[in-house]
């Protein structure tokens, strides 16, 4: 009995499998900069099956590290996944160019959620999605990404199905001049180059009866339709007509606190006393889930390094 207590176990001898299903439940930074660390086998592991990283969620990332530290993150998660990557999300810390960095490497993605990041530009975007044939799903959230960019997303990524596109600033109509408020140019857009969408949210749009009755017309697989604090749109008769057919459907006014990202949207005083007026510091803690310490160093050995995965693999020998 004592020799059993005694008993110490070696860890690295775990099996592959089940030491791959442990993995799978960590997020980047645990399998980067925790368990990826432990020993030669778990470094190898982490380091060597693609699996881990088909699906790369960083969408809290740019709340709790330095935005170089946060990218090279993601491409080293990028060059892991070597071509079999599904899914991207993140926040803040994405550019141009990672943006295009993962299109050069991962054209069978078909999930793309990007938040708050200002620093992907319009130009960015289009080329990146020329890399994105197979795009399923796109979310766009706050991220001064405009106009003609739903043109070039609908023309490279011909199998979107669900596609977000939500601005922070919403006004009513009575406090801004008509010709700033309305602006059709990305309901034309997806009206033209998304032909199989299923589920469209574009919260806060300035898109007017006339773009949503385009994008109505042309998107004849549509179920979901979000149309919240979009204050261009009056539904008339005809408009309610035309949208009876969407199963799931919310509309200008209604109430947006299931929004995951309500506590970024500013507007005016008129909706004071609303589901808008919240608590900023209780809503961001809906948004950033877990407080944890990145201790992501070594930025130096990245430049250095041949490969943007390069700094990690030097931890271990693999």
């Amino acid at each position: 009995m004592a020799e059993a207590e005694g008993e110490s176990r070696d860890w690295a001898e775990m099996p592959s499998d089940a030491l791959a299903a442990v993995f799978g439940k960590l997020d980047v930074t645990d399998l980067l900069n925790g368990a990826g660390l432990v020993c030669r086998a778990w470094r190898r592991l982490a380091a060597s099956d693609p699996t881990l990283w088909r699906r790369v969620d960083m969408s809290h990332h740019g709340d709790i590290m330095e935005d170089d530290e946060a990218e090279a993150m993601a491409r080293a998660a990028v060059d892991r996944a070597a071509g079999t990557m599904e899914a991207f999300w993140a926040d803040s810390f994405v550019t141009d160019g990672l943006l295009l960095y993962i299109s050069e490497r991962a054209s069978s993605l078909k999930s793309l959620q990007l938040s708050m990041c200002l620093n992907v530009s319009n130009e960015g975007m289009a080329e990146a999605m020329k890399g994105f044939p197979h795009l399923e799903e796109l979310d766009i959230t706050f991220c001064s990404l405009y106009g003609d960019v739903c043109a070039s997303v609908g023309k490279a990524c011909p199998e979107l199905k669900c596609f977000r596109l939500n601005e922070r600033y919403t006004f009513q109509m009575e406090y801004v001049a008509p010709d700033i408020m309305d602006d059709d140019t990305e309901a034309l857009g997806i009206a033209s180059n998304m032909p199989e969408l299923q589920e469209l949210q574009l919260i806060g749009n300035k898109v007017t009866n006339d773009g949503l009755m385009s994008i109505l017309d042309h998107c004849q697989h549509l179920e979901s339709l979000d149309i919240r604090q979009c204050y261009s749109i009056q539904m008339d008769d005809a408009l309610k007509s035309k949208c009876a057919r969407i199963r799931n459907l919310k509309l200008p006014h209604d109430s947006i606190s299931d929004f995951k990202y309500r506590a970024y949207i500013v507007s005016n005083g008129a909706f004071s006393g609303s589901d808008l007026e919240v608590d900023m510091y209780d809503d961001l803690l809906d948004v950033v889930t877990d407080d944890f310490d990145a201790d992501f160093d070594d930025m130096d050995d990245y430049d250095d390094a041949g490969s943007d995965g390069a700094m990690y693999d030097d931890e271990f020998d693999i």
